[in-house]
């Protein structure tokens, strides 16, 4: 009986051992495996139904024309910072995860904040980078643009703020973290709407969670690019 209980109480220290000597390991990093080229510029169209004229400004979507008029000088970071819908640059990149290859749609736009939200003084304005996650067989709708088609994903990872910088690295992680997290029904849902006109232009929105209240609507408001220049984003 006592050597039972000696070779038990052994073992379990054995057990015990092993478990605290186990090495701490890092998480392996994430990296681009293929990046497209970029998308610098592209039209974005609005309606405004009052005056009854589109009104245009560029790699932004508004109606607005008192940045036309009035504000001339606040068009770029200020304007666009204040508008969703609006880019720097876009491009796609792919990374490997657990043997699955994804495709990142990497949206850099402005961004901004108020210092005092509550009284709305002080807006700051800051770069901001997204990163829309498709999986292989979503993305590869983008092959066959012929009138209409919408991507969806539940992935998105944001970089960037008016407290921190955009950083590849942190943008990277913020990527794996967001892959290994289980998804439901109800996770939110960013919908990347495009249309080819029939003079075979490219018309688009950036993704974006859109409802029944705020529905992208191509008879209103778009970007607007050639065939070419868009084609800059799909990797093949």
């Amino acid at each position: 009986m006592k050597f039972k209980l000696a070779l038990f109480t052994l073992l379990m220290t054995v057990s015990l051992l092993q478990v605290f000597a186990q090495e701490r390991t890092n998480r392996e990093k994430l990296s681009f495996n293929r990046t497209s080229e970029t998308l610098l510029k592209a039209t974005g169209w609005a309606y405004e139904s009052t005056l009854g004229e589109w009104v245009d400004y560029e790699n932004v979507i508004s109606n607005d024309k008192v940045y036309k008029e009035k504000y001339k000088s606040l068009q770029g970071a200020y304007m666009m910072s204040r508008i969703h819908q609006n880019f720097q640059k876009v491009k796609t990149s792919t990374v490997s995860y657990k043997g699955t290859i994804y495709y990142v749609l990497i949206v850099n736009k402005w961004s901004g904040a108020y210092d005092y939200p509550s009284i709305q003084e002080d807006w700051n304005t800051f770069k901001q980078t997204i990163g829309y996650i498709y999986t292989n067989e979503e993305y590869q709708k983008l092959m066959n643009i012929d009138t209409f088609l919408e991507l969806k994903t539940q992935y998105a990872v944001y970089s960037g703020s008016k407290y921190q910088e955009d950083d590849e690295i942190k943008f990277l992680d913020l990527i794996q973290t967001e892959l290994a997290r289980e998804k439901s029904k109800y996770s939110t849902e960013y919908t990347f709407p495009i249309i080819k006109s029939k003079e075979g232009a490219i018309r688009f929105y950036l993704p974006e969670n859109f409802s029944s209240y705020s529905k992208y609507d191509f008879e209103k408001k778009y970007f607007e690019t050639d065939f070419e220049s868009f084609s800059k984003i799909i990797l093949k």
